[in-house]
């Protein structure tokens, strides 16, 4: 009769201990396409299209001060970052899916070659602190004049 006891209670803490809100928010990226792959130093500029996924619409900040856009060079050892504006309404909870278009000013060469390969990852932090998957581009030759 005790070990009955005893098992009711671990399997109500057991059970009570599981929650819902446990659960990590399912906050998607997915690279779309990316143009130019081959660019002329200081001429061309590159654009990456994402599609985007967040069940509550956390995404960008109304505080313009706030850089959730984080996009890393390859070639470098810190990331640049960049403000979103709010993709819903303050205070609004809404499913959001979408498109965005990240434009990267022109690279530039960094030794003395004539030619050089770069990649970008991108990733983005909502308003809930966490940062989504992260993206990398494919290569990019970044030319000499």
């Amino acid at each position: 009769m005790r070990s009955i006891f005893y098992l009711l209670i671990f399997v109500s803490v057991f059970f009570s201990s599981c929650s819902k809100d446990d659960d990590p928010v399912n906050f998607n990226l997915g690279l779309i396409e990316v143009f130019p792959l081959n660019i002329i130093e200081f001429q061309e500029n590159i654009y990456v299209r994402l599609s985007y996924e967040h069940p509550e619409g956390y995404l960008g900040f109304s505080d313009p001060d706030y850089l959730s856009l984080e996009v890393k060079d390859s070639r470098l050892s810190q990331a640049d970052y960049y403000h979103l504006i709010p993709i819903t309404p303050p205070n609004n909870n809404l499913s959001v899916s979408g498109e965005l278009l990240v434009e990267i000013d022109s690279p530039f060469l960094f030794g003395n070659g004539n030619t050089e390969l770069v990649n970008f990852s991108i990733r983005i932090q909502d308003q809930n602190l966490s940062w989504s998957n992260t993206i990398t581009t494919p290569n990019i030759s970044v030319n000499r004049e």
